[in-house]
């Protein structure tokens, strides 16, 4: 029997929820993302039930996760900002070298063409990355899924290495975010809300790449930062949004069969903890050069996506303004240098 879009998106939430229900009762790390990618991914690949959520869906999430990443930008975290200048550089420099040793990988042991391995290799923005991918000459299949499996190792190794060099209690840090809520202010949160909305509005009529996740990390930010509102979104929006972010991750395997994951997802996967291991010896050199945490400047180099990775550091509570400051600059990068090295590329691709 075949489902409606919503109907699907329904259970795939159901699915993604149960499973992180399941990781929070266990204690597990970064539960309602991990639980929700796992049990989606598993489900997509065990059972004929095809994971999926209606676009839209990511769209609203995205809208949330912005807006929490605006809210750490507050005034105190503004008046510091400027401690980011050579960090924002440095993760400038490692994207690049990311870049050059993931196409140099996929090249040589992924079987794949010249353009194919540059978008598999991009750091991050795999939105806007999968839509110029169309565009040109290359197997975008492919290119998802690496992206994909590089992105659930950075996912599972992120607060694992977190623990281990900040000593964070991960488990109590869950359990910190939704008891330690604010008292709900209808005021206040209504503005935010409202700009939440306005946001979504602007977003959806404006071509900006990640438009749904900059345009209300924008407008929350201003509002924080000039000290309008002082409020966050509530953790149970959190939690929905964490949900989404995570089945929809592991709805993607549904699109592919286990011999197409072994192919490439093994690869990229290696690939991950490489660059995950680049992101760690990159922020224990520049954390005492500009006295930023290695735990914050971690997951600002980890080449992932910017909603994913911005989840990471909202729930684990990690300087999330700083995170989400890197992350923009590096779509913008991706943005700016990738239609140029597509097109210049295409022209000596190569079938090998």
């Amino acid at each position: 029997m075949s489902l409606s879009p919503v109907r699907r998106g329904a259970l795939t939430m159901a699915i993604g929820a149960a499973g992180g229900l399941t990781f929070n009762l266990l204690s597990l790390p970064l539960p309602w993302v991990l639980g929700s990618l796992t049990a989606t991914a598993l489900t997509a690949q065990a059972t004929e039930f095809r994971s999926g959520l209606p676009s839209n869906w990511r769209s609203y999430a995205m809208v949330a996760i912005g807006t929490m990443l605006g809210t750490g930008f507050t005034q105190e975290v503004v008046a510091q900002s400027g401690r980011w200048g050579a960090s924002l550089l440095a993760m400038s420099l490692l994207s690049l070298a990311f870049a050059l040793f993931a196409y140099g990988v996929f090249r040589r042991w992924g079987n794949m063409d010249r353009t194919t391995a540059m978008f598999a290799a991009m750091p991050g923005g795999l939105s806007v990355v999968t839509m110029l991918a169309e565009e040109h000459k290359t197997e975008v299949n492919r290119v998802v899924l690496c992206h994909s499996a590089r992105l659930i190792v950075l996912l599972v190794t992120a607060p694992i290495v977190i623990q281990q060099i900040s000593g964070i209690d991960l488990a109590a840090a869950n359990r910190t975010a939704f008891h330690g809520a604010e008292a709900l202010d209808p005021l206040r949160h209504g503005l935010l809300a409202l700009a939440a909305v306005g946001s979504w509005f602007v977003a959806s009529r404006v071509r900006l790449p990640s438009g749904m996740l900059l345009v209300p990390l924008l407008v929350s930010a201003l509002l924080h930062a000039t000290g309008l509102v002082t409020v966050h979104v509530p953790p149970l929006l959190s939690i929905l949004a964490q949900v989404v972010i995570g089945s929809g991750v592991g709805a993607r395997f549904a699109n592919y069969t286990l011999r197409q994951i072994v192919r490439d997802g093994w690869l990229a996967a290696l690939v991950g903890i490489v660059l995950a291991l680049g992101s760690l010896a990159g922020a224990s050199v520049v954390a005492p050069l500009t006295g930023v945490g290695t735990a914050p400047l971690f997951l600002s180099y980890l080449p992932g996506g910017a909603p994913e990775l911005g989840v990471v550091a909202l729930a684990l509570m990690i300087d999330p303004a700083m995170v989400a400051a890197h992350h923009v600059l590096r779509v913008f990068l991706i943005v700016a240098a990738l239609p140029a090295l597509a097109g210049r590329l295409a022209a000596a691709n190569d079938p090998g």
